[in-house]
């Protein structure tokens, strides 16, 4: 479990989007069989990628974990806001709100389906790419997330958005500790890395 600085590290992502003036509107346009989030931004095969008949197929092992992690979820594809409903989603969710509300914060659904949406979309990238994640792999993630880019405005100045994205990948870090935490220190490695 990561570390209570961690936590207090990855809550920050709230306060500093509000305070920078960020909106946190998410216009979720999700299809029925996509992802809780915005959209993956890991890349999924096409059908024709995926051989059905071949057993051995690492992608589509891939697909079906990818599958059976948002089934065990639960969290909606229909576009509706994301809300905590296992054990794990609970406990982060408590985490994050307890932190940003120590800080004088105030919470709403709207930060908590932000927050599941970027743990869950870390997860889903973990499982797609094999369960290897490296600092390449993050920046990669980062860079092409609908999530990232709705939640920090391109015009910021460049100091605001640094900023900006390493508060918002902390969430995202400290959220797929709870949500997969068999790559959570993968995650936690790799944030290091490319943020120190």
């Amino acid at each position: 479990m990561p570390s209570r600085s961690t936590a207090a590290a990855a809550s920050l992502v709230v306060v500093a989007l509000s305070l920078a003036g960020c909106s946190f509107s998410i216009p979720v346009e999700v299809e029925a069989s996509s992802s809780p989030t915005a959209s993956s931004s890991a890349a999924t095969p096409s059908p024709t990628d995926v051989d059905d008949g071949d057993a051995d197929d690492p992608m589509a092992d891939a697909l079906a974990e990818r599958d059976q992690f948002l089934a065990d979820q639960q969290l909606p594809l229909d576009g509706s806001p994301l809300v905590a409903v296992t054990p794990a989603q609970q406990e982060f969710i408590a985490q994050q709100r307890a932190f940003i509300e120590s800080q004088g914060g105030t919470w709403d659904a709207q930060t908590e389906s932000i927050s599941l949406a970027l743990a869950a979309d870390a997860c889903e990238t973990a499982i797609l790419n094999y369960h290897e994640v490296d600092a390449p792999l993050l920046q990669a993630h980062v860079a092409s997330s609908p999530v990232f880019a709705q939640l920090i405005p391109a015009d910021f100045p460049e100091d605001q958005r640094a900023a900006a994205e390493r508060n918002v990948a902390s969430v995202m870090v400290f959220g797929a500790g709870f949500l997969c935490p068999e790559d959570g220190p993968q995650w936690e490695a790799a944030f290091t890395e490319v943020y120190g």
